[in-house]
């Protein structure tokens, strides 16, 4: 697939007196201010049609089409919204919505890694690699609901900043850093597997991004490459090895920024580069619209879709609802590099930490 090319007087009044209409005086009085009008008509620029109309190629122009995978179940398309929210001085992040509702901390405490990745597999959250403790990142871990856990098989390779997410019943985990260095690799692992296995290599090394899973495809969205750049390019990947690529470049390229799945679209909210930007993606058109920025800076956060809102959560809780940014209830403990899923409804904080050695799981169940 290649690259796409978006070549896409008053003057006072005088006293009133009435005259004698005599033949003639209407055309004395119309002639200046018709040659005003028109004078005034030529110098004034012309209003564009907003794109209404397809530009016409010239010698030279070259228009390559690209059709981005059918996404089922496609919504009612949204309207354009503001750019922007204006953040208010000294912002608290104190709750605006759902304020008598708590995060739930479910023991036991565990080992707080950092820049793990995340997934769901059959109703179980699973945490992926990471740094920051003895526990390297070739070590995975499936969570039950109460917060007990077990170790389930290895990753190959030691990885933090990867990328994860299921589809078609089995967990596919992208690129990460190892030791350092962005890979290109790709693993699997089923629900019943003892190993993971190996898969077609990305188009290049990627770690610290987001990605997120629409209609039948694995979306990827920021990161960094192995020169250490920040990485534009929207990647998609259908699980039987095949990667597509040449999609509508992310408008701010940055990374460790929150992305998910919300109405149909993948969105992609803060990082580092774009702390504050919040857009989202629409493959059927192949289009980023830029949205309401978050009310304050996020870097390492993680995002969700529950309750028909959207979700950053990181030191404060950030909520999207239609058109603008809510505070929602602050966690227990202050995360980073954290893993966020929903299951059945309930949000779930895993691992991650400031500082901390030890950190418990965290449950909220909006109900807005």
């Amino acid at each position: 697939m290649s690259d796409t090319q978006i070549i896409d007087l008053d003057e006072p009044e005088p006293p009133a007196r009435r005259e004698p209409w005599r033949a003639g005086s209407l055309a004395v009085v119309a002639a200046p201010l018709v040659i005003v009008a028109i004078v005034v008509w030529l110098a004034l620029p012309r209003p564009t049609d907003n794109g209404a109309r397809t530009p016409v190629p010239t010698a030279g122009d070259q228009f390559v089409i690209i059709t981005a995978p059918q996404v089922t179940n496609r919504p009612p398309a949204t309207p354009d919204l503001a750019t922007s929210t204006p953040a208010i001085a000294g912002e608290s992040g104190d709750p605006e919505i759902l304020e008598d509702q708590r995060w739930t901390g479910v023991s036991p405490a565990y080992p707080a890694r950092g820049d793990v990745a995340e997934a769901v597999l059959r109703g179980a959250a699973y945490v992926i690699g990471g740094t920051g403790t003895s526990e390297d990142g070739q070590h995975v871990y499936r969570y039950a609901r109460d917060g007990t856990r077990e170790r389930v098989a290895d990753l190959p390779i030691s990885l933090d900043h990867a990328m994860a997410a299921t589809l078609e019943d089995r967990i596919y985990v992208f690129g990460g850093f190892v030791f350092g260095q962005a890979s290109a690799r790709v693993f699997s692992l089923g629900a019943n597997d003892a190993r993971w296995i190996e898969h077609s290599l990305m188009p290049q090394g990627r770690a610290a991004g987001g990605a997120a899973v629409l209609g039948d495809r694995i979306w990827l969205v920021g990161g960094v490459a192995g020169n250490g750049n920040e990485i534009s390019d929207v990647w998609s990947w259908d699980g039987k090895g095949r990667w597509a690529t040449g999609f509508s470049r992310l408008p701010t390229p940055r990374d460790h920024l929150a992305v998910s799945t919300y109405r149909g679209r993948i969105c992609a909210a803060g990082g580092n580069g774009g702390e504050r930007a919040f857009e989202c993606y629409e493959p059927v058109r192949n289009e980023w619209t830029k949205m309401p920025d978050l009310r304050k800076g996020v870097i390492g956060g993680r995002a969700v879709e529950a309750a028909g809102w959207f979700w950053v959560v990181a030191t404060d809780v950030h909520v999207f609802t239609i058109d603008h940014w809510h505070f929602g209830p602050r966690l227990q403990t202050p995360r980073a590099g954290h893993a966020l899923v929903t299951i059945d409804g309930w949000l779930y904080v895993l691992e991650g930490g400031m500082g901390l050695a030890t950190a418990r799981i965290e449950s909220f169940h909006p109900q807005p």
